[in-house]
């Protein structure tokens, strides 16, 4: 009887192993198609004002 509980034992590990890909290969794609979604107006200008600033000289007066 110890062998048989020592496979499901092994089996449980196995499947929460695949779960557990499974959940982060979603959230990976789901994050993915959110990223990938055209910007507003707003949006696009709020990102290029951000690429700007980070590009900007500093004054060193």
């Amino acid at each position: 009887m110890p062998a048989l509980q020592n496979g499901w034992a092994e089996l449980a590990v196995l499947a929460f192993a695949f779960v557990a890909l499974q959940i982060w290969w979603l959230t990976a794609i789901s994050r993915r198609r959110r990223l990938a979604k055209p910007l507003t107006e707003q949006e696009f200008r709020q990102v290029l004002e951000r690429i700007w600033m980070q590009r900007s000289p500093i004054d060193r007066s």
